[in-house]
């Protein structure tokens, strides 16, 4: 075919042209996740690289790292609730002078935010004690400064972030539905990476440990993080104050609040499973490397369905029963996400090896790699849809529940499939 010839069939208005169409848009939408690559080398050299330092404390370094890691500290929230409340005129598109929903909705995600830190904490500590044996932390400290500094500083410039974007690509025609939450996603990804390695390096957890790998105690460090804690703990019991009679504020929390515990649990326990596999993990650095990669273009594809099936849902424009998955917009989007997410998966097997210069591993971590997108999402995006539509039936609003447990399945369908994949490699060699 011609240029022109090729240039008239993109004219066409096929199922093919609309495919690829999605494909192509999805993918440069997606393509931001690369640089999750980024969080996953300063994982992987912050956490991996220093294994022999990290002998007895590298179990407790991840055991945190995949709840931290898929706590967004409520920007799914903002993000869905942005899209759909630019769509509808309820949020303006502009930072300052905005309307009140959406400071409101700001308040209600600093605070989901600090409710996040804390749960991640309280149930990471009780694993901790459950699956670490000798190698468990007793002092309960470490559980609530490191997931509460970590997750505020994160949400508090994500939030700034994702609202400039947002109201960036709504100026220019853009769908922020599409645009936003995976860049959001990443950003957050690399944001918490970074502040999580920021507190192991001055909290220095390798020196809670004896010679033998018993815990002793923690550093004096530990315990002066609890005054930056204990400020911004204040600062949100006043914005609590201040918003706690708003009914959207209510609405906000009242609904996110319960979906959000059930799926932070499930992050929290996903990092005692992935603790398990901290020695395989040591083996197949790329494979570390590529964990945030994947987690995060994993939950960003079926986020950007969830979101545009959510502002759908709310303009009229499909009805809410399962049987809108034979809509031409919803399966095509589908499909055409799904081509997108499989490619990066792909690039992401060959990199993520390349990176770490393990090159003998590469076809296994590809391999990985490959089958977590497909298998997770099929299975992801069922439930997603399937919760979406049930969920705006019973009246609840998807935008405060859909990115939360999308999230969560993404994280621990790939931690369980990596968890499986590494013990099997382990037992192989």
């Amino acid at each position: 075919m011609t240029k022109v010839d090729i240039k008239e069939w993109f004219k066409k208005p096929t199922t093919i042209r609309i495919i690829i169409l999605i494909a192509v848009q999805a993918f440069l939408a997606l393509f931001f996740d690369v640089f999750g690559l980024g969080a996953g080398s300063i994982g992987t050299f912050t956490f991996l690289a220093y294994a022999d330092a990290f002998t007895f404390a590298g179990t407790f370094i991840i055991l945190l790292y995949p709840p931290l890691l898929s706590s967004d500290g409520g920007i799914g929230v903002l993000v869905s609730r942005l899209g759909t409340g630019l769509h509808i005129g309820s949020i303006k598109p502009k930072l300052f002078k905005n309307t009140p929903y959406y400071y409101t909705l700001i308040s209600a995600v600093l605070t989901l935010g600090v409710f996040n830190a804390l749960w991640i904490g309280g149930v990471s500590y009780i694993t901790n004690l459950a699956v670490l044996g000798t190698k468990r932390v007793l002092n309960p400290v470490p559980f609530i400064v490191i997931p509460v500094l970590t997750l505020t500083f994160a949400s508090l410039i994500s939030s700034q972030i994702a609202s400039l974007m947002a109201f960036f690509m709504f100026k220019k025609g853009l769908n922020p539905d599409i645009w936003v939450y995976p860049t959001m996603s990443t950003v957050n990804n690399i944001l918490s990476t970074v502040f999580y390695a920021v507190m192991i390096f001055l909290l220095k957890p390798a020196n809670w440990f004896s010679d033998s790998g018993e815990w002793v105690k923690v550093t004096n460090g530990t315990y002066f993080a609890i005054i930056p804690v204990f400020l911004y703990l204040v600062f949100i019991s006043v914005i609590v104050g201040r918003n706690v009679g708003k009914k959207a504020y209510r609405k906000i929390i009242k609904e996110a609040v319960p979906v959000q515990t059930v799926t932070l649990t499930i992050n929290s326990l996903t990092g005692g499973i992935l603790s398990r596999a901290d020695v395989a993990l040591t083996s197949l650095p790329g494979l570390f490397l590529v964990y945030p990669a994947l987690i995060d273009t994993l939950g960003d594809e079926v986020t950007i369905i969830a979101n545009k099936t959510s502002t759908n849902l709310a303009l009229g424009s499909i009805e809410p029963k399962l049987s809108a998955i034979k809509d031409k917009d919803l399966w095509t989007n589908l499909i055409g996400v799904g081509i997108a997410g499989l490619f990066l998966h792909f690039i992401y097997g060959i990199f993520g090896s390349i990176i770490v210069g393990d090159f003998q591993k590469i076809g296994l971590v590809l391999g990985i790699s490959l089958m977590i997108n497909v298998f997770g999402f099929l299975v992801v995006q069922s439930l997603a849809l399937i919760l979406i539509i049930f969920g705006f039936k019973k009246g609840l609003d998807p935008d405060n529940f859909a990115v939360p447990i999308i999230a969560s399945l993404s994280n621990l369908v790939t931690s369980v499939l990596i968890l499986f994949f590494t013990i099997a490699f382990a037992f192989a060699i």
